[in-house]
Parts: structure tokens; sequence; C-alpha cells
């Protein structure tokens, strides 16, 4: 009898996480400000005010202008970039990362690191302390006996905390990484091998006062995980300004004058900020709205949304891993398959090594990238950071790598192909999608 109880407990507790035990508010939970011109917001579009106000409501933190931005899609030239960034920083480098590993590439990054700190420079590292098996724990060792300031996180749950499963929640799955103040990086990508190997992902290099809002996010967890910490400074913007007019990086496309706005996220923040982005952004799609989004699939109401949007004419597109890491989040996504194709959405599955980008593209103006996937995970149990670029220039460069991702590197999903998957595949992925966050 025991061990029925038991059993019975941990079924229940898999179902929760399954079905992502988030708190669902109703869309668009905060109040939109009227637009006035008051609430203008330099370098933002006429029809994306209302977008920059929610999200000012949301987090506090304004679109900011003067930013340069470069995209980073090639893995090795991300830690290229990120390990000569690293090796520059004069006073600094603060990581916030759900995914830190001591491996051949982590290694090096955090050699130097250990080193700067030996010098007596603030080196700060924040990471995950569920995204780390045993092995990889150990492999901390180097930077646990330096004077790195190493940092896990950890927010407990009550409930789940009994059930025995507090890793599996409320993760840190931010990806920041700050230089000096004046240069960060933010995106989609781990430091972990897999993720300047081989992985396909996508990061953002900025500078500018954009920077001061991913330290505020950093700051935010800094004192989850340790509240008497000293918070990281913030530089004066224009000095921010005037270093991203400046900033030049050989290789890397860079957008100069941009206007960006961070937007962090937590479970414990109600007014779901970077839901609300993704909604309000496939809402008013008027041309398009292209997305990729690697694991499980858009919760219910986001397809919805996706489906309406194709309804009244916008071109609707996903881009989805052919080879998933985590195969139940492939078998969840081909069980939405054949709704969304009778819709009108085109799917792609990207060939290849697995696909990891959390990225999309609204009517060659608005670009969205981040650590949030689509999905309930995301949108209710993880802390999380995304940031919007409104800016046609830049979204035209992001479209064009979707383009060619889709011409070199997909293969387009039909439905008439779904139509004549095995018996089997349908059941197995029907049956996922029964347990799956959908909510």
């Amino acid at each position: 009898m025991k061990a029925f109880r038991l059993t019975g407990v941990a079924a229940l507790a898999v179902f929760l996480l399954l079905q992502g035990c988030g708190y669902r508010a109703p869309l668009h939970a905060s109040y939109i400000p009227e637009v006035t011109e008051e609430a203008y917001y330099d370098g933002v579009r006429s029809d994306y005010q209302e977008l920059a106000a929610l999200m000012t409501k949301d987090t506090g933190m304004e679109p900011t202008t003067g930013n340069t931005v470069g995209l980073v899609t090639d893995q090795h030239q991300k830690f290229d970039l990120l390990l000569d960034d690293v090796s520059k920083a004069q006073e600094s480098v603060y990581i916030d990362h759900y995914r830190f590993c001591y491996d051949s590439c982590g290694s090096q990054i955090a050699d130097r690191m250990i080193e700067k700190a030996a010098a007596g420079k603030d080196m700060r590292i924040i990471i995950d302390r569920g995204a780390h098996d045993k092995a990889y724990m150990e492999g901390h060792a180097p930077l646990v006996n330096s004077q790195v300031d190493l940092s896990y996180f950890r927010i407990p749950v009550m409930l789940l905390d009994y059930l025995s499963l507090p890793q599996s929640t409320h993760r840190d799955h931010r990806k920041i990484v700050i230089l000096d103040g004046t240069t960060a990086y933010t995106g989609g990508r781990n430091i972990q091998d897999r993720y300047f190997e081989t992985w396909r992902d996508a990061d953002i290099r900025v500078t500018g006062p954009v920077v001061n809002d991913l330290v505020s996010a950093f700051n935010e967890n800094q004192f989850r995980v340790a509240p008497g910490r000293e918070p990281v400074p913030m530089k004066p913007e224009e000095e921010l300004r005037t270093a991203a007019a400046h900033d030049s990086v050989p290789g890397l496309t860079q957008f100069y004058g941009k206007t960006m706005q961070v937007i962090p996220d937590s479970p414990t923040d109600r007014r779901l900020p970077i839901r609300n982005a993704f909604q309000w952004s496939i809402e008013h799609a008027r041309r398009y709205f292209w997305f990729y989004n690697p694991y499980t699939p858009p919760p219910a109401q986001m397809i919805k949304a996706l489906k309406a949007a194709v309804a009244r004419g916008v071109d609707v597109r996903w881009i989805v891993p052919a080879n998933n890491d985590v195969k139940p989040e492939k078998w969840m996504g081909e069980s939405m398959y054949k709704d969304l194709l009778k819709a009108g959405v085109r799917i792609y599955e990207y060939q290849g090594p697995v696909l990891h980008v959390k990225q999309f593209m609204v009517d060659d103006y608005l670009s969205c990238i981040g650590s949030a996937n689509m999905d309930n995970l995301s949108f209710f149990l993880n802390y999380e950071v995304q940031t919007l670029i409104f800016d046609e220039e830049f979204t035209r460069h992001a479209r064009e790598i979707f383009v060619q991702d889709i011409e070199e590197h997909c293969q387009e999903i039909t439905l008439e192909e779904v139509r004549h998957w095995s018996i089997f595949r349908k059941i197995r992925n029907g049956f996922v999608r029964w347990f799956g966050p959908l909510g």
C-alpha cells in the first residue's frame, strides 16, 4: 500500500509538472496604458507604442535608444567573440546562465575569469543548480576554489519540494553576460561545448543603454541568491551611448542607433510580460509572424492566436528542430502539426544539428530574441529574459537569415505527409500531447 501511495504521488507530481503547474492569468493581464503624446517612446513606431507601453508597465523598463546590436547565429563565432570579450575585460565579468559547464569551451572562459578574479577584478557567476548533474557539479571545483563569486540559483517551491521535484521547477533559464558594464550578450546559448560546436542557436551582442537593463536583470537574480551582496553598478547612459557609437567588431554585422527593450520575467510575477509580448505581437501582426520554437508547442492560447492571424491574411511560419535533444518535446510538437497546417500555418523542420533558437520577427519591424521558449515552462515557471528590437534594418537582417535557414537547412512539412504518418506515430504523439503543457 505504501509503495502504491508513493507511486501515485510521483505520478501526480509528473502530471502537474507536465501541465506547467503555473499561474494562468488572463491575456494581457496588465492594463495597457493609452498611448498619448506624453507617453511617447522615442524610437518606437506609432503602431508599436502600445507594446512598448505594455512592457514598460509590466517590467518598469522603458525602451532605450542609441544601442548597437549584432545578431550572432554561428556557434563558432559566438565562442570566439565571447572568449575575446572576456579576455579583454578590464573591470568585471558578470554571468547569469542556466548552464555553465567546465568542459572544453567552458573551461577556457572560466579560466580567464579565475585569473582576473585573482588579480582583484570583479568576477561573478550565477548558474541554475538543477541544470547540472553530479559530474558537472564536480567539474565546477576550479571555480568553487577560486576567487570568482559563484552562486547557485534555486528557488524552493513548497508543494514540489515535498514531492522531491524542486530541480524541475522555477529554474533560472536566463542567459546574460555583462562585460565591464558596457557590453552584453543575451539569447539562447548556454556555456557548454555543444552550443559552441554543433547546435544552431542565436544570441545578440549589444552595447549602449540597454546594457543597464540587463545589469538590472542580473541584479534581480543576484538578490535572489545572495541578498546581502553589493549590486552590480550601472554606467551613465551617455557613456554607454558613446561606447555604442564607437563599437566595432570585425566579422560581426552590427546595427547602430537602435531602439531596444529588455523584458525580464519570473514565476513570481503575475503580470506575465513575456507571454504578453508574444501574444500582442501575434495579434497585431499584419503581414507576417515568423518564429523559431525548439521545444514544446505553443500553449493553446498562442495556437488560437496563430490560427487567427492566418485567418486575417498573415503569413505565419514556424521552424522547429527535426532532431530534438528531448524526444517527447518533438512528439508533442508533431501532435499539433495537423491542426496548424489545416489552419494555414507553414511548418519547417530544421535538419541536422539541434535547433535551439528562441526568436520571432514581425512585419520587417519587430524582432524578439532571448531565453524563453514559446511554452508554459517559459511563460509560467522559469526565470527568463527577452529583448525586443524595434527596427526595420535589424529585422530584415533576421528575416533574411530565417529564409536562408528554410532554403538551406529545412524540410517543409505538408498536411498530406502528416495524414500518412503511421498509426503508432499518431497515437504516440496524441498520448504525449494529452499530458503536455498545452493549457
